[in-house]
């Protein structure tokens, strides 16, 4: 097996009580199997906290009226934490908002948007986004044929996404060519549709989409330059190594240009009002993974709607 990180990825460290969106709320948590059972057999002081805020019937943290995970305190700290240690938080939050892609002996690991310290992280980072070699155990296996042609079109994406002697309206021309599609007006249209009719974490997503609708196609100013190349390497890293083939890495790799696409809208639509570019930035990108990334219902959905666009 060898194991990858992206190069940002040890600059990262949660920052608790500090950040605006909590990862503790809003989620339906999941607990495995051994974290559940490690819980039912705490002997400590803290045994009767865990029983009466985990629900062990159906392995999941209970939640207050405001989707808040019961053991996260007024401070916005974590009580498992608090009282057992980080090493017993169950994989889902031990994991958040880190991604993990997995193929023939390879583990690539980076970070999610949805995550804000992550996104400022990933987006105001001027280095291009890099593989780093972090360790090797037992012998590689052969990619099959359908991988290594997936792999080799990430990689020419990516080279393209980060040639900076281009503009970055240009490189991402470049790379829907490379993805033998176009992008339409109406095709942004159908997008945003099919973004509104996801399911849906919370309401203001959904008025941030209603308010672009009627907006039209626009180039990337150059003020958002390297954090569009960040946004969407990084949306390549994630999303593309896993594809069925070559029309679905095609597909996907549209998938995450519309989605800079409709940011990119949120952003321009919102910039007058927002003493603070970089933040709104944060927030836009960190909202759409919200809604969008951590469903694999949504990412589905949005992949099949830019599959149309391919051509054959």
């Amino acid at each position: 097996m060898k194991k990858y990180i992206l190069n940002y990825y040890p600059k990262f460290q949660c920052v608790a009580e500090k950040c605006k969106h909590t990862c503790c709320a809003g989620w339906e948590m999941c607990i495995d199997d051994k974290t559940l059972t490690a819980y039912q057999n705490e002997k400590s002081a803290f045994k009767d906290k865990l029983k009466q805020g985990v629900n062990f019937k159906k392995a999941k943290f209970k939640a207050d009226k405001k989707g808040r995970c019961a053991f996260l305190n007024e401070k916005g700290l974590c009580e498992i934490i608090i009282n057992l240690g980080e090493e017993s938080l169950c994989q889902v939050c031990s994991d958040h908002p880190r991604f993990r892609s997995f193929f023939n002996g390879i583990e690539e690991t980076g970070l999610g948007f949805c995550c804000e310290e992550a996104s400022r992280i990933i987006l105001s980072s001027q280095e291009k986004i890099e593989q780093v070699l972090v360790s090797v155990d037992g012998e590689q296996e052969q990619l099959d044929f359908n991988q290594k042609n997936v792999l080799d079109f990430r990689k020419k994406a990516i080279d393209i996404l980060q040639d900076r002697s281009l503009s970055i309206n240009d490189r991402i021309q470049k790379t829907i060519k490379l993805c033998k599609a176009e992008i339409k007006e109406q095709d942004l249209k159908r997008i945003i549709k099919t973004l509104l009719s996801l399911e849906r974490v919370d309401k203001s997503w959904g008025k941030r989409l209603k308010r672009i609708k009627g907006k039209r196609l626009t180039a990337t100013e150059q003020d958002l330059t390297t954090i569009a190349e960040q946004f969407l390497v990084n949306s390549l890293y994630r999303h593309l190594s896993d594809a069925e083939d070559t029309m679905w890495v095609r597909a996907r790799a549209i998938a995450c240009i519309y989605s800079w696409l409709v940011i990119k809208s949120i952003i321009d639509n919102e910039r007058a009002e927002q003493k603070d570019l970089f933040e709104l930035v944060v927030d836009a990108v960190r909202e759409y993974s919200l809604e969008v990334e951590y469903s694999q219902n949504n990412l589905n959905k949005l992949f099949l709607v830019c599959y149309k666009f391919i051509e054959i």
